[in-house]
């Protein structure tokens, strides 16, 4: 019931802080498949995160379904005043707020001391002006095993220069990079237009 109230009252929040604009927030370019939520950028659950903007998600068809191939698999970008080149310790530390955060008010067992996020990635080569990250990211799941998950990741930083800002676009799954479920995440791509506004 915890669970449900909690994300009932994150998408009231959304729907909320952007209203009618809806329909713009539109960083992400993917299939009528995957499910979208648009969240206000500092995040109420990871308010340490301390940025402002927004953040654009999508989820894969079943990602609530362990038996399902898009299991926990899920893509988000931030569009936020980061103006500074993001490093490796930037995506690290970021997302074990974000993560930590989340999952600390999604735990329905009181008793339970969520346990801290890990994560363990490497820069690779700049391609076409963008930085790319890959690795793992271990995480308490609140939302269905309540058992730790790791999520093989990967991070692209892409460079607006007529704002001078950085938009992350991050992909996760529990599948290995060699599953087809990453085919379906490498189709997902930041719109053509994210550097216009």
């Amino acid at each position: 019931m915890k669970k449900i109230i909690i994300v009932s009252f994150l998408l009231v929040c959304s729907m909320h802080t952007f209203g009618q604009t809806d329909k713009e927030v539109n960083l992400i370019e993917a299939n009528s498949t995957w499910g979208k939520e648009i969240i206000q950028v500092p995040f109420w659950f990871a308010p340490k995160i301390d940025y402002k903007g927004y953040e654009d998600i999508r989820f894969a068809k079943g990602w609530e379904e362990i038996d399902s191939s898009g299991f926990w698999t899920l893509a988000f970008a931030w569009d936020i005043n980061l103006e500074t080149k993001p490093t490796l310790k930037f995506f690290e530390d970021n997302l074990k707020l974000y993560y930590d955060g989340l999952m600390k008010v999604v735990n329905e067992d009181s008793t339970l001391t969520v346990p801290k996020t890990k994560t363990f990635f490497i820069e690779n080569d700049i391609k076409e002006g963008t930085t790319t990250f890959t690795g793992t990211l271990e995480t308490y799941d609140a939302f269905t095993t309540k058992k730790m998950i790791v999520l093989h990741v990967t991070i692209e930083s892409y460079y607006c220069e007529k704002s001078n800002r950085y938009i992350p676009l991050f992909k996760f799954s529990p599948k290995n990079f060699k599953h087809k479920i990453w085919k379906q995440l490498s189709r997902i791509k930041l719109q053509d237009t994210i550097c216009n506004h």
